[in-house]
């Protein structure tokens, strides 16, 4: 049963990379982190530390692709505040790898929680924009 799970969730996953939709993508970064560190704390209260590194470096890994999307360009401030925000992130997840501290992975999730929500709420009207300027600059490039 596990087994089918996992290739629905796979076949669910490429379905949504190959839709190439960057908002849809960082959506699932978003989801792929919240599902990493809620498999990594329950891998922590089983004394599972071999799941727990598996899962809390997937979730760094993937903060490091959110950092390498910023587009540091187009607005700079913003883009550092969000670098700065993933970089605290990941150094929080690097301690609770240490320190074996749950209440750090709940700090994580609040902290990023109302970003991934924000970013699920934003408009089809706005998402539109989005997409026009990022091909204006492919185009300008």
């Amino acid at each position: 049963m596990r087994a089918n799970i996992k290739k629905y969730q796979n076949i669910n996953v490429e379905s949504g990379i190959n839709a190439g939709d960057p908002h849809t993508i960082i959506s699932m970064l978003f989801d792929g982190i919240f599902q990493s560190i809620s498999v990594a704390k329950g891998a922590i209260e089983r004394k599972d530390f071999a799941t727990k590194s598996i899962q809390l470096n997937k979730s760094m890994s993937i903060l490091r692709s959110l950092q390498d999307s910023l587009d540091m360009e187009s607005e700079p401030q913003i883009s550092k505040n969000f670098y700065e925000l993933y970089a605290y992130c990941i150094d929080r997840l690097t301690d609770v790898s240490v320190s074996l501290d749950l209440s750090k992975l709940d700090d994580v999730v609040t902290l990023l929680k109302p970003l991934a929500d924000a970013w699920k709420e934003i408009s089809a009207a706005d998402k539109d924009a989005g997409l026009a300027l990022l091909k204006a600059k492919k185009v300008a490039s």
